[in-house]
């Protein structure tokens, strides 16, 4: 897979057919490991602060995993604001758990953690037989 496979969901208003939300993500191989694995990536996630609290950011992200468990992802992952704590709180609940703080991460000096979402368990006897030089 040589470009990201990029997807955005929307969530409208049925009253007046006005854009609420929308979280925009993609899939790629990431190659850090020794094998590389297929990583999806949460790149934004916005709900128009009138209709917070009603779903529609846990729906969002919801169809956003969905789209990446489809095309066989093996995680997810995203950055969040260190204070931001209702969507660390979101990003929880759904299974996420913080794998790293990113000291002066954003560009107004904000420190951010980097959420994990495992897709697919590691078989550690496969990743040690990885791991092992050729006979």
């Amino acid at each position: 897979m040589s470009k990201p496979d990029a997807k955005r969901f929307q969530a409208i208003d049925p009253d007046d057919s006005s854009l609420v939300g929308v979280v925009i993500c993609k899939l790629e191989v990431h190659a850090c490991r020794s094998a590389p694995t297929k990583r999806g990536y949460i790149a934004m996630l916005a709900v128009a602060s009138n209709h917070r609290g009603k779903g529609i950011a846990t729906a969002l992200v919801k169809h956003a995993i969905d789209a990446m468990v489809e095309r066989r992802a093996d995680e997810v992952v995203l950055e969040t604001e260190e204070s931001n704590t209702s969507a660390m709180r979101l990003y929880e609940r759904l299974g996420f758990f913080r794998s790293k703080k990113l000291h002066r991460y954003y560009l107004n000096g904000n420190s951010a953690y980097r959420l994990v979402l495992p897709l697919k368990t590691i078989d550690p006897d496969q990743a040690a037989l990885a791991d092992e030089e050729p006979l």
